[in-house]
């Protein structure tokens, strides 16, 4: 039950009210400092723009259902699609009232425990094995797509107060994290789980950590049942675990892609989609819930070329963040209650 409260304090009151609060500050502050009517006379409201905004707003749906599959995949289909599902959701929930470095990975690890049909080894191979996927295909698309477009020709040379020289180096440096992230992540999970175990029950030798160690070895040793099963598995799951993976951030970055479509050029497909890249790297280090107020300035600096005005770039970017953040907000809001309903009653 301790896992339950924790939850519900995450869940629940200033973490809900801050970003809800950010968000609509940010979105007010763009709305009023710029609006400018006359910049809309560009748009042609006609069928194109309603099938490009129809269309982002089906990558939002795409997204969620590839994360779904994978998770479906990951859990060895132990967990129903109405639980996967319902994880989902909170988990994204999570991740939109979270710090950008924090993401939902922290919540991800209770929810997951949570259900009866997974143990916790389990559940903490999982998430870690969804860690490992996302970050692999982040570390594999850079240097892939950098190839046809180049670097610095794709960072903005002022954001904010940032210049590009500062936003490259932060680039690199992410970059690098991402790779060692990767890297250990795959050593613990498939190459030597059983020293990854050793190291988290050496680690809670520590004095202040020692309350904690009989669950430890018992999670220690449950990861390593988890991970060498995950070492046995075909090569079909991975594939099909990597491809909902690619399948989700390709429809994540998309959207962006047919929002331009809608208002503004998106003509420059590749140009687009390396700025996003680069832009959600940018985008772990923000302290802000989901990384509130630092996307939209991200996204006007990164994407402003491929609008008419600059008015035009900041109302869209609070349209993109009205349909690839606030729904989650709005759907864990409701779900999470259910959810815990249900795992009570377990």
């Amino acid at each position: 039950m301790s896992s339950i409260r924790t939850l519900q304090k995450l869940f629940t009151g200033k973490r809900l009210i801050i970003p809800i609060g950010i968000g609509l500050a940010v979105a007010f502050y763009f709305f009023f400092k710029s609006f400018d009517p006359s910049a809309f006379d560009s748009i042609n409201w006609g069928y194109n723009t309603l099938l490009w905004l129809s269309l982002a707003f089906v990558m939002v749906l795409f997204r969620l259902m590839g994360y779904v599959y994978r998770l479906r995949i990951l859990s060895d289909r132990q967990l129903s699609w109405k639980s996967c599902f319902q994880l989902i959701l909170l988990w994204e929930f999570s991740s939109a009232i979270s710090p950008g470095i924090v993401g939902g990975t922290a919540a991800a690890f209770i929810l997951l425990a949570q259900e009866k049909k997974l143990n916790t080894g389990q559940s903490t191979a999982i998430v870690m094995a969804t860690s490992y996927l996302d970050v692999l295909f982040y570390v594999l698309c850079v240097p892939c797509l950098l190839i046809f477009t180049g670097l610095t020709s794709q960072i903005p040379k002022q954001i904010g107060p940032f210049d590009q020289s500062l936003v490259l180096g932060y680039f690199l440096i992410a970059y690098i994290f991402f790779v060692a992230w990767s890297s250990i992540v795959y050593w613990g999970l498939f190459v030597k789980p059983k020293i990854l175990g050793n190291t988290l029950k050496l680690l809670f030798r520590i004095p202040f950590l020692a309350k904690w160690r009989p669950k430890i070895e018992i999670w220690s040793h449950q990861i390593e049942i988890a991970a060498l099963e995950f070492k046995t598995k075909p090569k079909s799951f991975w594939l099909k675990s990597f491809g909902a993976t690619l399948f989700s951030w390709i429809a994540r970055f998309t959207l962006v892609n047919f929002l331009i479509l809608a208002f503004g050029d998106g003509s420059a497909v590749l140009s687009i989609f390396v700025k996003q890249l680069i832009m959600w790297g940018a985008l772990m280090i923000p302290v802000t819930p989901g990384a509130s107020g630092m996307a939209e300035l991200l996204f006007s600096s990164f994407l402003g070329e491929y609008f008419s005005n600059q008015s035009l770039a900041e109302t869209t970017s609070v349209i993109w963040r009205l349909i690839s953040y606030y729904p989650y907000l709005i759907a864990g809001i409701i779900i999470f209650p259910l959810w815990i309903q249900k795992i009570v009653k377990q």
